[in-house]
């Protein structure tokens, strides 16, 4: 007996969804029908990526910065977790020029081990949801439902959004050796000494400029790498997002690094991504400041 292609949404399973008539008018100025495109991260073209940010900007997401292409695009090829990722790019077709309607993260099974489920995607740590124009939600998932029916019609489609994972630190990465302590002079010699001058105040740099991101991202590494117990150079897959992401969000004046010195020492180190009210704290990392002393001041 073959099986049905089946979806489940809201827990409940029902074997094969029935397609309504997919025409509807919503804010598109006219009837149209949806064309379902199955992009791989990498074939995704500027075109497409300038009218998934029109998108982002009519739908008002409600988290622009992890929704952005240079974001969803960059954590797909970087931290699929060994999963096929694809987006679903909804077209609406009929009323003027095609126009984009919805932008919708999948993981397809593995052919050999996947249990024929596909599912909603969320990169790692982030509750973003798929994108959809406003009153294109119900015949864009009606739409999409048939495609994936065409293509797989033995999968099982899970619509149900998937919750985000929850903020873990990373695994203790393994120490090769301890370095040895330097020799220090006995404190009861220095009696009198650490008083002549006072701490030097830390200082901290904003830095947005895309021609030094660059350094600044390895600066925030390399601080990381030191007062972490588990660095994100440790992981090569999470190290290739951060210079990624902040490559691409610089590209746009969309990405800031914070560098707090101390004597010429950074001690204190973020990253933030987007701009004004919409900005996100993406990475922070402190030493022996407190990561209140590196917000930028308003």
């Amino acid at each position: 007996m073959r099986q049905r292609f089946t979806v489940i949404e809201g827990g409940a399973a029902a074997p094969g969804a029935v397609i309504a008539d997919a025409a509807v008018t919503g804010s598109f100025g006219g009837p149209v029908t949806w064309r379902i495109d199955l992009r791989k991260p990498l074939s995704i073209g500027e075109g497409e990526v300038a009218a998934w940010r029109a998108l982002l900007v009519r739908s008002g997401a409600a988290d622009p910065v992890h929704a952005d292409p240079d974001y969803l695009l960059s954590a797909a090829q970087h931290q699929a977790g060994g999963r096929e990722i694809v987006f679903a790019l909804a077209w609406a077709v009929g009323a003027g020029p095609e126009r984009l309607g919805a932008v919708v993260p999948l993981a397809l099974p593995h052919t050999l081990w996947g249990h024929g489920r596909i599912v909603l995607w969320q990169p790692h740590g982030t509750a973003v949801a798929p994108t959809f124009a406003t009153d294109s939600a119900a015949a864009v998932r009606e739409a999409l439902v048939e495609r994936l029916r065409e293509l797989r019609p033995r999968a099982i489609l899970i619509l149900d959004e998937p919750a985000a994972d929850a903020p873990q630190d990373r695994a203790p990465a393994p120490r090769l050796a301890a370095l040895p302590r330097r020799a220090s002079i006995p404190a009861h010699s220095l009696i009198g000494v650490r008083a002549i001058h006072a701490p030097a105040p830390p200082v901290t740099e904003w830095i947005s400029e895309p021609h030094r991101i660059r350094d600044a991202v390895e600066a925030f590494l390399l601080l990381d790498a030191e007062v972490s117990t588990a660095p994100i150079i440790a992981d090569p897959s999470e190290a290739a997002m951060v210079r990624v992401v902040t490559r691409l969000f610089a590209q746009r004046r969309q990405a800031t690094v914070a560098l707090t010195r101390r004597d010429g020492a950074v001690v204190a180190a973020s990253v933030t991504l987007g701009v004004g009210a919409e900005s996100v704290i993406w990475k922070q990392v402190a030493g022996n400041v407190a990561p209140e002393r590196i917000a930028r001041p308003a």
